[in-house]
Parts: structure tokens; C-alpha cells; sequence
């Protein structure tokens, strides 16, 4: 079983990385084999909508949105991890987010994945920013544990807030869960509902 952990802050050791350690840690006492994606150190340009990637299912833009979409693929459980900028996840994530669309030609390649989501606000936002990703593991198909989140001001506040600490805990004990249950997409709903309508019914 592979986690692999996508950080989006820009700030290293930050609080949203912090929670993120506790949680690849804990993965690791029970047997995943984990990896960590940090997006500060990767060069992901943002999706430029030619949509070449909807007739090819490859992304037309070579950088290292490339290496990030393999450990996606490899993985069981994918955790995305970003603190609130503006109610919403970082630039980095979103644009990541974005580029990922390729993984959904010619069929959705996240399917029956486990998704888990991590998010630090200093007051508020964890709420709208989990928002999108429900929707956006709703759409590739995923099925995923409950958020975990925590509220800091401070560089590495976070680190005295124990309900956080063990939110991220028991958050990957669900997401193990979920993977062990082997759960499965039915094989004739493999696109979105959408683009599944619009074929189904030529409108």
C-alpha cells in the first residue's frame, strides 16, 4: 500500500507540513509505504485550456507535472495538504489541481483512489476549501476519508495543537480503511457524469 502526500505551501516547516509529517509518520507505523510531493520545489506550469489532453490523455506540458502525475498513478491514497490562502487551497495547489485534468481522458485514472485533505487557516476557510475537494474527488471518481484541519497563526503554532495532531491520525487510520475495503467504481461509470450523460444520450 502507497500514500503519497502533496504539499502545497510555500513555506517550509510550516504548520500544514507539520500536520502533513504527522500523518505520513503514522502511515509509515502501520505499513504504507509513503512519499511526499513538495510543490515549492517542483516547476508546474498553470493549464494553458488547449485541451489537447482530452483527445491524447497526456498533458501537452512538459515539466514536473509529469513526475507528479506518476506518483499520483502508483498510489493508493493520495493526501493533499495546503494551508487557506483567501478561504481557498495556495496557487501552487490550485494550479497543480488544474493539471491534473489530463488524468481524466480517455477515462478517469484516479478512480477508486482514496483521497484525504489536510488544511491550516488561521481563522477560517478550512470549510470552503474542502468544499472544492469533495468535488473534486467526486468528479475523478475517488472515494475519501474525512478532512482533517487545525487553525495557527504562528510558524509551527500548530505543533501544540494535539486534536489537530491526532485529527491527521486518525484521518490516515480511515483512509488504510477505505483501501483495505478494495472499493470499486462500477466499470461502465468510468468518466463524469457529464461527459457520461452527453454519450449516453447524444445531447
Amino acid at each position: 500500500m502507497k500514500i503519497v502526500g502533496i504539499l502545497g505551501s510555500p513555506r517550509k516547516g510550516g504548520n500544514t507540513e507539520v500536520l502533513l509529517d504527522v500523518a505520513l509518520e503514522e502511515a509509515q507505523k502501520n505499513g504504507v509505504i509513503i512519499d511526499k510531493i513538495s510543490l515549492r520545489d517542483k516547476s508546474i506550469a498553470p493549464c494553458d485550456g488547449c485541451l489537447g489532453c482530452t483527445q491524447t490523455g497526456k498533458c501537452v506540458i512538459e515539466d514536473d507535472g509529469q513526475e507528479v502525475y506518476n506518483k499520483m498513478l502508483e498510489a493508493e491514497g493520495i493526501i493533499w495538504a495546503t494551508p487557506v490562502y483567501f478561504w481557498s487551497m495556495t496557487s501552487h495547489t490550485k494550479t497543480l489541481m488544474d493539471r491534473t485534468y489530463a488524468l481524466g481522458f480517455p477515462k478517469l485514472r484516479l478512480v477508486n483512489k482514496v483521497g484525504g485533505l489536510i488544511t491550516v487557516a488561521g481563522g477560517r476557510g478550512c470549510m470552503s476549501t474542502a468544499n472544492i475537494f469533495n468535488m473534486y474527488f467526486n468528479y475523478n471518481h475517488m472515494f475519501f476519508a474525512e478532512f482533517a484541519y487545525g487553525y495557527a497563526h504562528e510558524k509551527g503554532e500548530i505543533k501544540k495543537n494535539t486534536f489537530a495532531k491526532n485529527m491527521v491520525k486518525e484521518m490516515i487510520h480511515q483512509m488504510i480503511s477505505l483501501i483495505n475495503a478494495s472499493l470499486k467504481y462500477p466499470e461502465e461509470f468510468d468518466i463524469p457524469m457529464p461527459r457520461f450523460v452527453r454519450k449516453k444520450y447524444q445531447v
